[in-house]
């Protein structure tokens, strides 16, 4: 009789250096965040079939307990991660089953020298739970009450203005994300020395809403907003003042999650280093490059020196060899 073919594996690639869903789930949720993710991945890496159903009891209550974090705040790092793209929301929102594509996909090697398939994302009828206690509501009887009678006493017969019909949009749950504002903003406080915004494209919306999050709680978000804004204006290498050529723009400072930081932690003042910025090279960056104060082009700690000749950074898994003047995949 043939052995059975597994679908678990004990082991699964970990990379050393953070990415974002890392450093967004720091800044929201402190070590929770960060524990909850790995552990999660433990998780699914002994799943059967690389997915968890967490709408049989045992599985969400022992999800709890290795992950070490309360019910409501598991949900919560749960949305996050569906917002990030990490879990499949749509097989959460109809089965609260967790199913993390890329997880899956980085198997691929495991899986090929086993000599079958990778596991394919579940569907609802292959889902068992004959014989297991189900856990499918996420609220009491008194809590979804209070659910469903929110809109009415929420909202009148008033007619919304246009501007409250964008704010309605634009919000998720009773999250309501600040895009109009902080152009508005950009506008009155850099519009004088650098090109103003003139539309909020889906893009842009999207780039901002990451850089939100990682800003940390709803509150800190518009006077981080004013606080990086007046740090931009202040900086005469940001502002092209220093005729380098090059100016910082409302993209570039959404772009990623390194931009910002880097202004507000002063890489671009005027007095950094005793000295003002350096110029910008005529140079197309890569993933995670950027040039430092000095004019110097390198990426991630900042050790390494790119020559400004070399291709842009593929992506994060890349590093520079120095003797051999290539990225190489790490």
């Amino acid at each position: 009789m043939a052995r059975p073919r597994k679908q678990t594996v004990d082991y699964f690639p970990h990379y050393c250096k953070d990415g974002r869903t890392i450093y967004i789930l720091e800044n929201r949720f402190g070590n929770d965040g960060y524990a909850f993710w790995f552990k999660l991945l433990e998780i699914l890496g002994s799943a059967e079939g690389h997915y968890y159903d967490c709408a049989i009891c045992a599985n969400w209550a022992f999800l709890l307990a290795k992950t070490r974090v309360e019910e409501k705040r598991a949900e919560e790092i749960i949305d996050a991660l569906i917002e990030l793209g990490k879990i499949d929301g749509q097989l959460w929102a109809e089965a609260r089953v967790i199913w993390i594509d890329n997880f899956v996909k980085n198997l691929t090697e495991v899986y090929r020298t086993r000599h079958t398939n990778l596991p394919e994302k579940p569907r609802l009828s292959d889902l068992s739970r004959s014989g297991e206690a189900v856990c499918f509501v996420k609220y009491t009887k008194e809590e979804q009450l209070n659910v469903e009678k929110a809109p009415k006493e929420e909202f009148s017969t008033r007619k919304p203005t246009k501007g409250e019909e964008r704010k309605e949009k634009e919000s998720i749950g009773k999250i309501i994300y600040p895009y109009q504002d902080i152009a508005d903003k950009w506008n009155s406080v850099c519009g004088a020395f650098l090109p103003k915004v003139q539309k909020l494209s889906e893009s842009r919306k999207q780039k901002i809403k990451a850089r939100l999050h990682e800003f940390g709680r709803q509150e800190a978000w518009m006077p981080t907003i004013e606080a990086l804004f007046d740090e931009i204006v202040a900086s005469d290498f940001l502002c092209g003042r220093n005729n380098n050529g090059w100016t910082a723009t409302f993209d570039w400072v959404f772009e990623n999650p390194k931009n910002w930081v880097k202004v507000m932690e002063g890489n671009y003042s005027n007095h950094r280093g005793g000295k003002q910025a350096a110029q910008q090279p005529d140079v197309k960056l890569g993933v995670g490059e950027f040039i430092d104060n000095t004019g110097r082009r390198t990426y991630g700690t900042g050790k390494a020196t790119i020559p400004n000749e070399a291709p842009p950074r593929p992506s994060e898994h890349y590093c520079w060899n120095e003797s051999t003047k290539q990225w190489v995949l790490l």
